[in-house]
């Protein structure tokens, strides 16, 4: 979850900035972040999910950057590449499907974009960046936030995962009931 640090500045993979298109809750990510850094390959994947014109959007904003890496940069991304795609959570086996997340991890080095957190959703990225160190969150860490701080209802959360879920991402029934109740949680804490 996010900490009670004011905006802060982050870099993101595809997953997370996903989902708050798919449920129309960017507000959300602006509410947090000061800034979105992301590497180029990703243009790519918001491409593909549709989210192609959104995304362009949020760069002419400057909210989201887009940043490319050095040859350095991308081989370190390649051999973490290799550790998301040996994960047991990797469902898909080549490293290479897993390159744009692990370029996201290889930014959060740069410590001259002040990052402070990566968001990242699927497991097998979020065990690697864990074996790194790294300071992640995802979607739902935003949604959990915005519970804490009564943006957000319980009932909300849930039907915002839903949306998503119906337009693809997974959150299984099990998940989306489980952040439920933690959205009650945390708004009595």
């Amino acid at each position: 979850m996010l900490d009670s640090l004011g905006k802060i500045v982050v870099i993101s993979n595809t997953g997370p900035l996903i989902s708050a298109f798919q449920c129309g809750r960017i507000d959300l990510l602006k509410h947090y972040f000061e800034t979105i850094y992301i590497p180029e390959s990703e243009l790519e994947e918001f491409r593909r999910h549709g989210a192609d014109e959104t995304i362009r959007q949020l760069i002419s904003e400057g909210f989201v950057v887009v940043e490319r890496l050095t040859a350095d940069e991308k081989a370190q991304a390649r051999q973490i590449a290799r550790s998301v795609a040996e994960s047991t959570f990797a469902r898909v086996k080549d490293y290479e499907h897993h390159l744009p997340e692990a370029e996201a991890m290889v930014l959060m080095n740069r410590k001259e974009l002040d990052a402070v957190r990566i968001l990242l959703e699927e497991k097998a990225a979020r065990e690697t960046a864990k074996s790194l160190r790294l300071p992640l969150t995802g979607f739902i860490g935003v949604l959990l936030r915005a519970c804490r701080d009564s943006l957000l209802t319980p009932d909300e959360m849930r039907a915002l995962l839903a949306d998503c879920r119906r337009q693809g991402t997974r959150y299984s029934d099990e998940l989306i009931a489980e952040m439920y109740h933690r959205c009650q949680e945390v708004r009595q804490e």
